[in-house]
Parts: structure tokens; sequence; C-alpha cells
């Protein structure tokens, strides 16, 4: 049985990082307790929500592709005395289709999959980056240099991705703009 990919391997980046020489015990607790932990975190935001957002957005399609057989199955007058249950078949298939056409867009979990991936890639990317000495970090000679500014980095990202998460669920005011509101207790 062949192994599927995956877009985290939270086991290989965390060995990736322990060979990482950093100044002490600390700067390594950081990596697994900050930035290892909310890529595992924004992953499977990531991938629990793309999975309900396809499945509600299968129903919507498969019911309503559902719906003009039924209608047209009752109108043939092909069978007869039982006509009716393709009635009742629509009814239901048009209730499946808007009650998770309704649930999508309260819960916005295509949004949240696509914020949520987006957000754990980029702190990924950063991880590869600081790992090896690239990007932002090809100034530095070692990693025990790049330290400060790879938590620097990694802070900025995690706290620019809960400031855009409060904003997207923060209630809108009836001007249009964003109210105070309550704020979000999970991100």
């Amino acid at each position: 049985m062949k192994n599927d990919p995956k877009l985290v391997d939270l086991a290989e980046l965390k060995r990736l990082m322990d060979g990482v020489e950093l100044v002490d015990d600390k700067s390594n607790e950081y990596i697994n307790a900050r930035w290892l932990k909310y890529v595992e975190w924004w992953d499977w935001r990531s991938t629990t929500a793309k999975r309900r957002y396809l499945a509600l957005r299968s129903a919507v399609v498969i019911g309503g592709a559902l719906i003009p057989a039924f209608v047209g199955l009752r109108e043939a007058k092909y069978f007869g005395s039982y006509d009716w249950v393709f009635s009742i078949a629509s009814i239901i298939a048009s209730l499946v289709v808007a009650v998770c056409a309704g649930l999508e867009s309260l819960f916005g979990f295509g949004d949240i999959w696509r914020e949520k991936r987006n957000a754990a890639e980029i702190l990924k990317s950063e991880g590869f980056a600081f790992l090896q000495l690239g990007g932002g970090y090809e100034h530095f000679q070692s990693h025990k240099e790049a330290h400060k500014t790879f938590v620097k980095n990694v802070e900025d990202i995690i706290r620019g991705e809960i400031k855009d998460y409060i904003l997207a669920v923060a209630p809108q005011s009836p001007s249009g703009g964003r109210g105070s509101g309550t704020s979000a207790t999970e991100q």
C-alpha cells in the first residue's frame, strides 16, 4: 500500500528542526511549542474545513442535479400510482440543497479551508527559510544568529492571522463596517 503524500508531515518537520543547533533548550522548545504547533493547528483546521466544504458542496451539486430529474419523472406519469414518490423525493432533495448551501454560507468552510491552508503554508515556508538560512535569513551565519529574527517573523505571521480572523468573524454594523461585537473564541 502506497503512502499518500502530505502537505504537512509533522514528524519530518520536527526531525529537521531537531537537527538545528540553537542557543539553548528554550529556543528549541519555542520551535516545537509555537511554530510547529501552529503549523499543525492550521493544517488540521484547513483539512477539516476542506472535508466539510466538499461534503456540503457535493450534496448541493448532487441534490441540484436530482431535483429536475425527480420533477421530470413525476411529470412523465410513467409510474402511475407511484408518481407521488418523485414529488416527495424532489422536496427532500430541495431541502438538502437548501440546508447544505445555508450551512456552507453560515460557517464559511470554503473560506476557512483556503485561509488556514494559506496560513499553514506561509508558516511552514518561514520554517524552511530559517532551516536553510535562505530568504530573509541568508545574511546570518548560523541558526543561533537567525533565531530571534525567526521568532519575530513567526509571531508576526501568527498575529496577522489572528487579526485577520477576528476581523472576518466580527459582526458587521448596520452601516456595513465591522463592529466591535463579540470576539471569536476559536481560531
